[in-house]
């Protein structure tokens, strides 16, 4: 009898050690994909000058005038509910000089349906995909921050919680108001990729 007690409580502390490791294991797992999903906008806050060095690199790199700091894909990625989430970029004058906060202006549009792409009718449509943008569209804006010969700026966007998956591309095109003949500066563009809302 005193073998089978000594056996029982040494299969429960062993059953009680696997128990352990494996909650643990399921926790730190959650914790992993939380972070990755969470982090996974390349978003900024703000427009600090560790941003604003990064997006005038970007310049040089690209061998462009407009540039929009997102990874290689240029995709922003929204959680739904997740707050505001804001794309940096930035564009510079043609010819080096000098700009002010309105002498460069840039506008947002939305590339149209494509039966794919959120503004498509069946899937978000025109008004609930214009909603989702806190900076206005279809509409000539100031940037926010001139620097020397460039000009910075946030698009901010927010997606409401129960909006369906889908990606929208967005066209970013600048112009220059006090240039001589031609006014277009560049353009650039950049993909807003609805993820599935979160389950907690």
């Amino acid at each position: 009898m005193i073998k089978t007690r000594k056996a029982a409580i040494e299969l429960s502390i062993g059953t009680i050690v696997i128990i352990v490791l494996a909650m643990s294991m399921l926790i730190l797992g959650l914790v992993l994909v939380q972070r990755i999903f969470s982090g996974a906008t390349q978003s900024v806050d703000v427009l600090n000058d560790k941003v604003i060095n990064a997006m005038s690199a970007l310049f040089t790199d690209e061998n462009s005038n407009v540039v929009v700091k997102l990874g290689p894909d240029q995709t922003v990625k929204v959680k739904p509910d997740s707050g505001d989430v804001n794309v940096p970029f930035g564009a510079r004058t043609s010819d080096g000089s000098a700009v002010t906060r309105t002498r460069l202006k840039y506008k947002l549009t939305l590339e149209e349906a494509n039966g794919k792409n959120c503004i498509s009718p069946q899937i978000l449509g025109l008004k609930k995909t214009q909603d989702l943008f806190k900076t206005p569209l279809d509409q000539l804006q100031n940037f926010d921050r001139p620097e020397g010969a460039s000009a910075f700026s946030l698009i901010k966007v927010n997606v409401p919680k129960g909006t369906a998956t889908c990606t929208q591309k967005v066209l970013v095109d600048v112009t220059d108001t006090q240039a001589q003949g031609d006014q277009y500066v560049g353009g650039n563009f950049f993909y807003v990729e609805i993820l599935k809302g979160s389950l907690f």
